[in-house]
């Protein structure tokens, strides 16, 4: 069996086994096996190990450049760790280890699934295929065109491609559905044989499963809405037309799809694992104006949630910087970080705990609000498309309550502001109050009044900003994605250190082990160059 480290400690110490064959491009030589590791995979083994290499990209590579080039974080003056990526200059090798990784997972679960076949256990099988299709949409929305159809086929037994050729984001899109559509044929919850803690989603709980996959088969088409609509409109139709769907529906409170980690010192989140690999305590990520300022103004009590306050004469204020704007000599000398629930404070232990969040019940709210909004269906679940948009917001509030409530009593209280003067933390923010009493504003946060008899237009740029408000710091690379699809938020800020001039990054670059060994590779693409949803 073949077995390959990887640069991320959590993964390390909590898998059993590995399962690495060839990763797009070259096949591993059995170099690296570890004696204290079984070297017989089983699907107790494999399962848990390919979603943890799944959660330690989206939870620091994927999340670093998502919240970075989304805007929610930028370089701490301090530091100089992400200045490539705030000059939007990263070279090919600075996406190695992502690219690597993923790749990794899809071996992974490639092999779960043959593994899982051979001894007729269909939800593993399932589980397999809806996660390797989550993968693969990751790297084609980072990368756009990448291999897909002769990917994962480097060991012998499986044709030893070595040089897979590259597929368009299209065929891949297209691909992935059908696996999705494969694994819910065989999603079964009373099946005999079900997964248990080895399942580190869902814990072996098929019915979330089920909804899992309507609910990633829903992002993808409208990831593809705005190139291909009549096959997104159609793809969506279909979903709801499904006998199946009609009874598990869509991710809902409860249902949100994450990795937990923080349950001793060698189970840590994978972002606060990479700061302390970077230098015990060394921050290299504030808070960004683009957000904070944003979520200040409409009285967002989130801006708590998702950065530390900062002390000053007037009580606990969260203050950022402006995007990009490292160099400055004008920069405030107190400013915010990101707080522990994203894991985003280096120098505290409680960002070990914070979750991988892979899909969540704010992401499937402001999904279907968004069909709705568009007139592809009547209604979801029996809401219109401005209930489903406050029914986003407040999934995002009920996810962290404790959190929220713990901001409530650490910080509000010290500048005078009350518990909730309502029922809960999102009645406060939705009705104004917190913007009333907590800064002295007036009225109500203007991100908050949905203009339920607005344009498509209009109410798309509510949704999505909403949801890049509700995926801050938590869903970086998804907040990224939705606005390269959509252009919001609008209010974004270039970079004044900005090296290629006055425009955004659109996908990352092919690391160089693809274009130095596969001799399939179709050549480098400009970091400005749209993917095909785009």
């Amino acid at each position: 069996m073949l077995i390959m480290s990887i640069n991320r400690k959590i993964i390390i110490t909590a898998m059993a086994a590995l399962v690495l064959g060839a990763s797009s491009c070259k096949k591993y030589l059995n170099v690296n096996q570890n004696p204290n590791i079984s070297q017989t995979a089983t699907v107790k083994t494999l399962l848990p190990a390919a979603q943890l290499y799944v959660a330690s990209t989206v939870g620091v590579d994927l999340q670093i450049n998502g919240c970075i080039w989304g805007e929610f974080w930028t370089q701490d003056p301090g530091a100089n760790q992400y200045r490539q990526l705030e000059q939007y200059a990263p070279n090919q090798d600075y996406f190695s280890t992502p690219w690597n990784n993923l790749y990794e997972a899809g071996e992974n679960f490639f092999q779960l699934y043959k593994l899982a076949d051979s001894q007729k256990k269909t939800q593993y099988m399932a589980i397999a295929l809806v996660m390797e299709a989550y993968t693969f949409q990751l790297i084609t929305d980072a990368w756009g065109n990448a291999p897909y159809t002769q990917a994962l086929k480097g060991q012998f037994a499986d044709s030893n491609i070595t040089s897979p050729k590259y597929d368009s984001t299209r065929t891949i899109y297209f691909g992935i559905i059908a696996n999705i559509d494969s694994a819910l044929s065989l999603m079964n919850p009373t099946a005999a044989v079900l997964p248990g803690a080895d399942d580190l989603v869902y814990g072996g709980n098929m019915t979330q499963w089920e909804k899992f996959a309507y609910t990633l088969k829903l992002r993808i088409y409208m990831r593809m809405s705005e190139i291909d609509p009549i096959d997104a409109q159609a793809g969506i139709t279909a979903i709801y037309t499904d006998p199946k769907f009609q009874q598990v529906g869509f991710i809902g409170q409860g249902d949100d799809a994450f990795i937990g980690f923080g349950y001793n010192t060698n189970n840590e989140s994978p972002l606060y694992s990479e700061e302390l690999g970077l230098g015990q305590g060394v921050q290299n990520l504030v808070g960004s104006n683009t957000c904070i300022d944003s979520m200040n103004s409409n009285g967002d009590p989130r801006a708590y949630l998702f950065y530390e306050g900062t002390s000053s004469s007037s009580g606990t204020n969260i203050v950022g910087i402006p995007q990009g704007d490292y160099e400055s000599t004008t920069l405030s000398t107190a400013f915010s970080i990101p707080n522990v629930y994203v894991a985003g404070d280096a120098a505290n232990s409680s960002s070990g705990k914070a979750p991988v969040n892979l899909l969540t019940s704010w992401e499937s709210y402001f999904l279907q609000a968004e069909v709705v909004a568009k007139g592809w269906q009547s209604s979801s679940s029996g809401y219109s498309d401005d209930s489903l948009f406050y029914h986003g917001i407040m999934a995002s509030f009920n996810y962290y309550s404790t959190q929220l409530t713990a901001a409530y009593s650490t910080f509000f209280t010290n500048i005078g502001f009350p518990l909730p003067l309502t029922s809960s933390v999102y009645q406060d923010y939705i009705s104004g109050a917190w913007l009333q009493n907590g800064i002295g504003g007036t009225g109500v946060g203007y991100w908050t009044v949905y203009p339920t008899t607005g344009t498509f237009a209009q109410k798309q740029r509510f949704i999505i900003t909403q949801k890049w408000f509700a995926m801050c710091g938590n869903q970086g690379f998804e907040a990224w994605c939705e606005r390269r699809r959509t252009g919001y938020p609008d209010f974004f800020v270039l970079s004044p250190n900005s090296l290629i001039g006055p425009t955004y990054p659109e996908r990352f670059l092919y690391p160089t082990s693809e274009s130095s060994r596969n001799l399939n590779f179709p050549g480098l693409q400009a970091l400005t160059a749209p993917v095909w949803w785009q």
